[in-house]
């Protein structure tokens, strides 16, 4: 009796007959020949899956963007909605104040006003009391010095093609000195890696008022613009220049901290740019469209910040973005007294003058958080420490010590508030961002900042959200274990807002100073100057003199397209000059040499002085003396007096020669 199989592969093995193999065999010898394991080795044996499996598929993972306070900014106030509806916030950037070859007295006075407008600008209140929050970053991109660049063009050069080339030269040379690494290593002034980058110093200003009554009858923005206009005033008495950011200035500042390499359009620079540009704040074409962007979209602000999913390490205690790990890193304490600009002013140090964020590893972002807490809640706090301050130990000494020290400076018109210090570190990977959050930890050590060490960091992913912009909230730090006590004259020292000059915002001619950043003003400008400019360039054989005026040239020709007379006596502007020909502009070389024929006539124009002798007009000197006495200023007399009308001025006519 023969059974007979309903499937024809197993009732064909049962016959002695070899057959050929079926598509099935042949594809798993294919791919066996080309190095793939059989399709399903990899998962058999595991066990199946079961309905809590099939539940989880259906519930929602922990978003990051979901920790993120910001909702909708507002255009009629310009503040950005939290989470909770009602409190607002507001950003800002600010201009570095230049420390470069300042008097210590004059970085005293300026320190000064800096801690008067931190501990006079704030309501003092016991529930929900005012943040402020300070961030420096050196940013590699150029694109809004270029748009300013471009702006300024005057009328007559725009859209020439020696304008058009310069544009695009330079911005082709900004990104070349921006490169990674730095473009070369100065072994002279800084001793450091030099860098074209932009220092950036934004803050941001917000209150929590979840649950809280209006005080007089004002809105939370009407509160938050008056505190605003009271900090910025205080800020421009010290000569620290204040612009409130918008929407798209606030986007594209947290876009690119979210999204440091965007791979959507290319790994390259310039398609990161053009991702960023892709991804901007959409523009508002009307003004009844302005702050519907949100509703447009369903999304609030913080989840279109995002194109890619934000994973977290628990075990490393960093957070990915775009495959890249970041990390804070927390002060613990201070061990001796900041200096003014002690992080971002430019000091000496040993043979360098440099800033102490030169020297921390790049991507590096500063972020001080000062909450401006009631001097009586403080007293209380101080007074109780010194309470427990018993026993013959030093550290109670200490302490005591210094409850009655900090006492007596508070009755000195010195407020302390609570604050923090936190650094945020990326990497390519793990490896290089534990090189450089070493590399951190050994400058702040230098600096007499005591870090917080990676394996006393009780939560470091809760410690990287708390201190982005507006997401620390003083009502839920009940114990105060995440701020600890610092005079408003030690945030001022510490603050981001000491830096290098960057000109006067005019970009006639451009620099760079000893950081990276852009030095603009213009000589040419009403606005820069206040009488005719004038140049007087030195230096040692080599230096650089010709060079440093071609290049001056070429700006100059670029922004206004000036008529200039180069007299010179070497050639040193010979390739300029065939540069512009190049170009279309009109070049008339004169060269003055035994044998050339040329011949100068200077006075060759002067018989047109004489062809209209009716405006020509003789001048009495007597008279025009008489005329300009009243205006004569007193240091132009030895007399100190100007001279009475009725005497002689005293100056000696000349007398005729003999014949």
């Amino acid at each position: 009796m023969r059974w007979e199989l309903p499937w024809p592969k197993l009732a064909a093995s049962g016959t002695g007959d070899e057959e050929k193999p079926d598509g099935w065999q042949r594809h798993v010898e294919a791919l066996r020949q080309a190095g793939v394991p059989e399709p399903g080795a990899a998962v058999q044996g595991r066990r199946p899956a079961t309905v809590a499996d099939e539940q989880a598929l259906y519930d929602v993972a922990p978003s990051f963007a979901e920790l993120l306070p910001w909702v909708e900014f507002l255009p009629q106030s310009k503040s950005m909605l939290l989470e909770d509806g009602q409190s607002v916030a507001a950003f800002y950037e600010l201009v570095p104040l230049g420390t470069e070859g300042r008097e210590p007295g004059w970085l005293a006075h300026a320190r000064d006003a800096l801690e008067n407008a931190l501990q006079d600008s704030f309501d003092e209140l016991d529930e929900n009391p005012w943040v402020l929050q300070l961030y420096a970053q050196d940013e590699p991109s150029f694109d809004q010095y270029m748009q300013t660049l471009r702006d300024y063009v005057q009328p007559r050069a725009r859209g020439t093609a020696f304008t058009e080339f310069y544009l695009r030269f330079f911005g082709h040379h900004l990104r070349a000195v921006a490169k990674p690494g730095g473009l070369f290593e100065d072994t002279v002034v800084t001793r450091l890696r030099w860098r074209g980058q932009t220092r950036r110093v934004r803050m941001v200003i917000y209150r929590r008022a979840t649950g809280q009554a209006s005080r007089r009858g004002q809105t939370p923005e009407q509160m938050l613009n008056i505190v605003c206009d009271r900090l910025c005033g205080g800020l421009a008495n010290a000569g620290i220049q204040a612009r409130r950011m918008v929407a798209a200035d606030v986007h594209d500042w947290l876009l690119r901290w979210f999204n440091p390499r965007p791979a959507m359009l290319g790994p390259s620079a310039e398609d990161r740019e053009r991702f960023y540009a892709l991804a901007r704040y959409p523009d508002s074409t009307e003004e009844s469209e302005a702050g519907e962007i949100e509703l447009a979209s369903g999304r609030d602000f913080s989840q279109r910040l995002f194109f890619g999913q934000p994973r977290s390490d628990v075990e490393h205690g960093t957070w990915y973005f775009d495959g890249m790990p970041h990390r804070v890193l927390i002060t613990d304490r201070l061990r001796m007294p900041p200096g003014t600009g002690h992080l971002t002013g430019e000091t000496r140090k040993g043979d360098a003058i440099n800033t102490l964020f030169d020297q921390m590893p790049e991507d590096t972002l500063l972020c001080l958080t000062m909450v401006a807490t009631p001097q009586d809640v403080l007293e209380a706090d101080l007074n109780h420490l010194a309470k427990k301050a018993v026993g013959e130990t030093l550290a109670s000494e200490q302490t005591l010590k210094d409850v009655q020290e900090a006492r007596s400076l508070i009755g000195s018109a010195h407020k302390l508030y609570r604050g923090t210090l936190a650094f945020y570190l990326r990497g390519r990977d793990e490896a290089e961002l534990d090189r450089r959050g070493l590399d951190l930890a050994n400058v702040m050590l230098n600096a007499g900042l005591q870090p917080v060490r990676e394996d006393d960091e009780v939560a470091p992913l809760n410690s990287y959200l708390r201190w982005l912009p507006c997401c620390y909230n003083p009502g839920q730090d009940r114990r105060k274990w995440y701020t600890q006590l610092m005079f408003a004259q030690h945030a001022a020292n510490l603050s981001p807002v000491w830096g290098r000059a960057q000109g006067t915002g005019h970009p006639g001619i451009t620099m760079f100073n000893r950081g990276g950043g852009p030095i603009t003003f213009d000589p040419l400008s009403r606005l820069d100057r206040q009488m005719n400019a004038h140049l007087f360039l030195f230096g040692p054989t080599g230096s650089g003199k010709s060079a440093t005026l071609n290049n001056l040239l070429n700006q100059v020709t670029a922004i206004y397209r000036p008529r200039l007379f180069i007299v010179e006596a070497g050639n040193s502007f010979g390739l300029f000059s065939d540069f512009a020909r190049m170009l279309g502009l009109t070049v008339n070389r004169v060269k003055l040499a035994p044998g050339s024929g040329i011949s100068l006539a200077p006075f060759a124009d002067a018989r047109r002085l004489i062809e209209t002798p009716s405006d020509v007009q003789t001048l009495d000197a007597d008279a025009l003396d008489e005329d300009l006495r009243p205006h004569w200023p007193a240091s132009l007399h030895p007399t100190g007096r100007p001279p009475s009308s009725g005497r002689p001025s005293g100056r000696r006519r000349p007398r005729r020669r003999p014949q």
